[in-house]
């Protein structure tokens, strides 16, 4: 079959040319007719909010009226000023009982040495304590052993102290009031070997964290989250109640079985036991052969500033007993006092520590002032 074309190349052309003629008019009127319904739709957004603007506007204007004429407005301020600075009293809250605790773990010196205070200043706010003090070296005759004092000064210096949070073995933190730390004498709990420790009363209503997460995450009523205080207060360590599992929380790592248990590992890291989370201690262990040697190191310094000794003189007791009088201010590490830094504790150069949140012993710290002994300064 043949075909012949009949139609002029030119009249072709000119078809084609109309044809794409007529496509670009349809797509410039299609996009010219979108535009313009955008520009209606966002003209509409626009009056709605203008009106919604308005409209609030009107009501704040209502409300702003009804406020300024409320009689009470200037309590009302107030309280929700006061109760906006809770957060930041809790936060600034300082433990004035560890002044004591920390004095006392100063002043236990070894042999016959022995610091008392006989006058003390408490400044919160600078974390400074400014005390009147003699030394006794158990002196007899006359001229008074400077060595102690300067014992004094140097244990200072060598202070540290350590505060953190018990936790269960999911490692969840324990509330602080579900922890006993010391005996009703006062005295913080050591076993055998003088390794100190808490009891846990796990069981009590809101003292296990990891059943309140629980069911957290599963939606229950979390009434037990907060701790029954009177439960606790009822907490019997010799003969605890039923329900009530007491809980033993080494203060500080027993490594050999831990490790070989494989609940802490040469980096320090404990895991699936309870234990003590130190802010101020870090802990590793070097391998040796079938022995591992473990080492603490304690970034917290309780004095960094130290103790400055104003004067110093000679003066007697009121039995006749020569002692060096001196008056000094001793700067503490604001931590030391903070409510927020629980389960404080002071570490002596020796290794003596106190539980300073609920150990003190007052009574041995303090003396007469001594008489001063003409011409000794």
């Amino acid at each position: 079959m043949f075909e012949i074309n009949l139609v002029p190349d030119v009249k072709a052309q000119m078809i084609a040319a109309q044809k794409k003629r007529n496509v670009v008019f349809f797509a410039a009127a299609a996009v010219s007719a979108i535009a313009a319904g955008l520009v209606l739709i966002l003209m509409g957004v626009k009056v709605g909010q203008d009106l919604k603007m308005n409209g609030q506007d009107d009501k704040l204007e209502l409300m702003s009226s009804t406020i300024e004429k409320y009689d009470g407005l200037d309590e009302l301020l107030t309280v929700q000023k006061q109760l906006s600075d809770l957060q930041t009293i809790s936060e600034n809250k300082k433990m004035l009982s560890r002044v004591f605790t920390v004095l006392h773990s100063l002043l236990e010196q070894e042999n016959d040495d022995e610091i008392k205070i006989s006058s003390l200043d408490v400044n919160m706010l600078t974390s400074d304590l400014t005390f009147d003090g003699q030394a006794d070296a158990g002196a007899t005759t006359d001229g008074i052993d400077y060595r102690v004092l300067e014992s004094f000064k140097k244990s200072i210096t060598l202070m540290k102290y350590d505060y953190g949070r018990y936790v269960d073995k999911n490692g969840e933190a324990i509330p602080t009031m579900c922890i006993f730390e010391s005996s009703t004498s006062g005295a913080p709990f050591r076993d055998s070997n003088g390794n100190i420790y808490a009891i846990w009363a796990k069981g009590v209503e809101g003292c296990d964290p990891s059943k309140v997460a629980q069911e957290s995450d599963d939606g229950n009523d979390l009434n037990n989250e907060t701790v029954d205080a009177m439960q606790i207060q009822n907490v019997d360590l010799s003969q605890p109640a039923d329900g009530v599992n007491l809980v033993k929380i080494f203060r500080t790592p027993q490594f050999s079985e831990w490790y070989r248990k494989g609940y802490m590992d040469t980096g320090g890291t404990i895991s699936n036991i309870e234990h003590f989370e130190s802010q101020c201690i870090s802990y590793s262990g070097n391998e040796s052969g079938s022995t591992v040697n473990w080492s603490s190191t304690n970034d917290c310094d309780m004095s960094p500033d130290g103790i400055e000794i104003n004067n110093s003189s000679n003066g007697k007791q009121a039995g006749g007993k020569l002692v060096l009088m001196f008056s000094a201010v001793l700067h503490i590490n604001p931590e030391v006092f903070s409510f927020n830094n629980k389960h404080m504790i002071t570490i002596t150069p020796s290794g003596r520590q106190n539980v300073t949140d609920s150990f003190m012993q007052v009574g041995d710290m303090f003396a007469e002032r001594a008489r001063a002994v003409e011409g000794s300064e």
